[in-house]
Order: C-alpha cells, then structure tokens, then sequence
C-alpha cells in the first residue's frame, strides 16, 4: 500500500483524453451549421423572388405613357427603375420578361409604349429585304416580339451586357452598369475628344522640345558654337592637293630564266649534291632488283 502511494504520478495527460477533447472543442455544433445554411438559401430565396416580381412590375412599364417619351428617348424614371431592377438579371430573365410582356400585348423592349407587331398571312418565316444587301429570313414568331426592328436591337443591346453568374453573387456589386442603345452620351465623348486633342497637342510640344536638345547636344559634339539658343556653325578651311603621279616600274627580267621555279611567291632550290647522291642511290636500288 506504501508503495502505490510513493509511486510518482505522470504529468503529462493520456493522449487519447486529449485528442477526445480537440474534436469535442472543435466540433462544429449542427444547429449552427444547419442555421447558416438556412440563411443562405432564405437569401438566395428573397433575391429570385424579387427577380420574380420585377418581371411582373416591368412587363407593364412604361409608367409613364405621354406622347413627348417613346422608345428611343425614355421617361428618365422609368429608364433608371429599368437599368437598376435588371442588373441583375440572366439572359433567361430576360427573355422571361419579354415573353411576359407579349403576352400583355406589347412591344419586348421594356421602354416601348407600343403594342407588338402582327404577321400578315401564314407560314413560320418571313422574308425581309428582299432583292437587298441585307436580305434575311426570320421566324414569324422572333417579328412577333417587337413593334419594330429597332425596338429588337434596343432589347439585345440590353441583353447582351446580362452575365451568366447567379444573382446573388452579384448581388453585392455595385459597378455593374446597364446601358441603353440610345442613352445621350454626347457630353462624355466631347469631354474625351477635347481631352484627346490636348494629349495630342502636348505629345508634339514633347517631340518638339526633345528634337531641339538632340540638335543642340549634337551641335556640342561637333564643337559648334551655341548663341541665344541657336547654333553658329563653324567654318573649316580644307586645302586639297593632288598626290603626285608615279612612272610604272618596268618588269623585272628573268636572267636566271629561274621564273618556272616560282609558285605563289616562293622559288623552290636544289642542292645538285644531294641529288646526285639521290640519283646514285636509286639506281643502285633497281639493280638489286632486277638481279633478284
């Protein structure tokens, strides 16, 4: 009994006692996590629904019907409450709204008064244009759709600035901006056509000063005097004499008549003893072998 009570006790703790305890303190609580995803989805929810009631609210629009607004030059209520309400639009969204609104009798651009357009006689295509440049078939139904052709380019110079994206992760972005076909843009392109002709202007002075430093620094290399800005250029006198003619020098005559023995400026000697003994030897040697 002494024993087990002087026995000395671990400080440290079981690593099984630990490690229940990081997963029980770490653990995700499933009603926390269960309440997030709830908000998600209420979220993403309310924003489909007010999709929803925006299609109902435009598909009546414009607002404000009075014979100084139409198509191409808008209420500016009814223009912002459409820009802003369809920013966050998909392209099926749209073609909902439109849809929506041919079934009410009228035009499928937003800010058109007028009611859409009729087909006269049968038959699923229609020819446009026909002996032109910009002859085409089109289905009697996509005519349908419009009070006219510029009507039907209004609505897909809209359609074509919708993202694919779901709304609700656009939702929180502020810098997406519709823009209508015909919007008064006339301020701005003056502003920018002013500004360029300034930045025009401003890059010719630039070219101008900087061809003036070159010529002045070139001036200086040549040792040209500079005065007021401009270059005094400086006088050298140059005295030209003709170099005086030379008589050609006759060949040398060959006495030796040796010129055979030259090849590319080397004159090839003989050592008439080594050649004797050179012609002694090889005559000795082809009697050896005619005798053998």
């Amino acid at each position: 009994m002494a024993r087990e009570l002087n026995k000395s006790k671990g400080i440290l703790k079981n690593k099984g006692s630990v490690s229940s305890a990081s997963t029980e303190r770490h653990a995700p609580n499933p009603r926390e996590v269960a309440v997030k995803h709830a908000h998600i989805i209420h979220s993403r929810r309310q924003i489909e629904d007010q999709i929803a009631d925006s299609i109902i609210e435009l598909s009546k629009f414009p607002t404000t019907r009075d014979s100084f607004y139409d198509a191409p030059n808008p209420a500016p209520a009814d223009a912002e409450t459409f820009k802003n309400q369809v920013r966050l639009y998909q392209p099926s969204d749209y073609d909902d709204l439109i849809e929506e609104r041919n079934a009410n009798g009228l035009c499928g651009y937003t800010l058109c008064p007028n009611l859409r357009s009729r087909v006269t006689g049968g038959g699923t295509f229609k020819i446009l244009n026909y002996g032109r440049r910009d002859f085409n078939i089109i289905p009697s139904r996509e005519l349908e759709k419009w009070c006219s052709q510029l009507c039907a380019k209004r609505a897909m110079y809209v359609k074509v600035q919708l993202n694919e994206t779901a709304a609700w992760e656009r939702a929180g972005i502020a810098s997406i901006h519709i823009e209508l076909y015909e919007e008064d843009t006339s301020s701005t392109v003056s502003d920018a056509t002013t500004q360029l002709q300034k930045d025009v202007e401003n890059m010719k002075i630039e070219a101008l000063e900087k061809s003036a430093q070159n010529a002045q620094s070139l001036a200086l290399e040549r040792g040209d005097a500079i005065e007021n800005g401009k270059t005094s250029k400086r006088s050298v006198k140059l005295t030209i004499r003709e170099k005086p003619a030379k008589a050609p020098t006759a060949p040398s005559l060959d006495l030796d008549s040796q010129a055979h023995l030259v090849m590319e400026g080397y004159k090839t000697t003989f050592d008439p003893k080594s050649d004797a003994v050179n012609q002694d030897e090889q005559k000795t040697s082809s009697r050896d072998v005619i005798r053998e």
